[in-house]
């Protein structure tokens, strides 16, 4: 009993919240840098193709790799990791998320408030917004799940009609989504092979991209609970080409730990993450480097 209640106290719940908010404080340039710097090249790819700068076929290449960065820099806003509770500074965070989106036509209200409840009820299959992805049991079911389209938000909206709050935002965030539908119609029109490959192609591959790394791979064939719905994983590509999404697990633990501060994070808490039995964590790398992540 006295070895029970020395590991309880040594591995605390408290002791892990005081190590993770040391990595919750510094503010996320890099994420930043990367959302505004993707959709300002979006940006910059229509002029440069439809004046014959660069060829639609590497426009539609270097709009792909765009829309594939472009959901993690919104989301370290949705959570608030510029701002960092500071209210003169959530500018910053509204700013960046409507901002990276665009290249994917999602609108930041609507991710919002659909992801805080993902981490509300993470792998429940009544409330759990990306439960469809997660329960995929191949990468083709990912593929399917992220073309559902309005029939998904259809179904979320109906869990959660008697959520005002989230009504609200939802609604919101709908209201931005027709507005870009309406601006890729008027583009389909005007330059009908640039809004295909510019914009409706890459905005699929984007999602597809993201669907796989952020919903599906983290929490696949997981259970619910705080310290078993999100694994450690090893994977045959390098971190920085999924977002390093095999540490994704500590983000649900605490979400304030900033995406490039996970790392030294996940090293200074292994053994409570051991502890705990996260699942995969005794895998988990002394140093969480480049190649220990890799698993061929």
């Amino acid at each position: 009993m006295e070895g029970i209640e020395h590991l309880a106290e040594e591995f605390s719940f408290e002791k892990e919240k005081e190590i993770a908010r040391s990595f919750s404080k510094r503010f996320q340039w890099e994420m930043m840098l990367i959302g505004v710097g993707q959709a300002t090249i979006w940006l910059c790819l229509w002029p440069l193709v439809i004046y014959g700068y660069i060829s639609l076929f590497y426009g539609s290449l270097i709009a792909i790799v765009c829309a594939c960065f472009a959901y993690l820099p919104s989301h370290e806003a949705q959570h608030g990791n510029f701002s960092r509770g500071n209210p003169k500074r959530r500018w910053i965070d509204s700013f960046v998320s409507h901002y990276t989106l665009i290249t994917l036509m999602f609108p930041h209200d609507l991710m919002r408030c659909t992801h805080m409840k993902h981490h509300a009820y993470t792998n429940n299959p009544e409330k759990d917004p990306d439960y469809d992805t997660a329960s995929s049991k191949s990468i083709w079911g990912v593929i399917t799940a992220t073309q559902a389209g309005i029939t998904k938000y259809q179904s979320i909206a109906e869990t959660y009609k008697d959520d005002k709050t989230f009504m609200k935002s939802f609604h919101k965030g709908l209201n931005v989504a027709l507005v870009y539908r309406a601006i890729l119609l008027i583009l389909v029109v005007m330059f009908p092979l640039e809004a295909l490959l510019l914009w409706w192609l890459p905005s699929k591959v984007g999602v597809i991209y993201l669907s796989a790394f952020f919903s599906w791979y983290p929490h696949y064939q997981m259970d619910t609970g705080r310290y078993k719905d999100t694994k450690f994983w090893s994977h045959w590509m390098p971190r920085y080409l999924n977002h390093s999404m095999q540490l994704h697990f500590v983000h649900h633990l605490h979400p304030g730990i900033g995406h490039y501060d996970e790392p030294k994070a996940i090293e200074a808490l292994k053994p409570f993450l051991v502890a705990r039995k996260v699942p995969g964590a005794e895998e988990i790398p002394q140093r969480v480097e480049y190649n220990p992540l890799i698993k061929l």
